[in-house]
């Protein structure tokens, strides 16, 4: 069984971690990963603005960001560890509003998409790369109740200028 620990370090959106821990096993579960350790941190977007100019170099906020472990020097040291998603919740409370669906719903996108990045999927490394994140992203949130189109907004691949990354 995975370790999955949910930080929230914001106050002013509601976010239950329960729920998104569940999440996280059945996406993990889904993708094989049922033995690793898994960090999710909901920030407000000063924070995440903070990280994203930090690790990115990219001066603004964002939604979603990915910390694998597997990455870097000491990466093959624990294979357990899996990494960290962290997730800007007034951006999510944004797009939810701004695309009239429910946080829970934008939270579950995210998570799926952080988590993908963490398992090695990256749809900035070309089209192709893309097609085969939004597939593996719909089959997941297929998983978690929703239905294909929920998401197109987001999932298009090479239709970069509608997500915030």
């Amino acid at each position: 069984m995975s370790v999955i620990q949910v930080s929230v370090n914001q106050s002013r959106i509601e976010i239950n971690p329960q729920l998104l821990e569940e999440k996280a096993e059945r996406i993990l579960s889904a993708l094989g990963y049922t033995d690793v350790e898994l960090s999710i941190l909901i920030v407000d977007d000063r924070e995440m603005a903070d990280m994203n100019r930090q690790y990115r170099h990219i001066d603004s906020t964002t939604d979603v960001l990915s910390f694998p472990m597997w990455e870097g020097e000491f990466g093959d040291v624990c294979m357990d560890l899996l990494g960290d998603v962290v997730i800007s919740a007034p951006t999510a409370q944004h797009m939810a509003m701004e695309h009239d669906t429910a946080l829970s719903a934008i939270l579950d996108l995210l998570l799926v998409h952080g988590i993908l990045h963490l398992v090695g999927y990256d749809h900035e490394r070309g089209e192709e790369a893309g097609r085969e994140m939004e597939t593996r992203s719909m089959e997941l949130l297929h998983l978690l109740g929703y239905e294909e189109e929920s998401f197109d907004w987001y999932l298009k691949p090479g239709d970069t200028d509608q997500r915030q990354k």
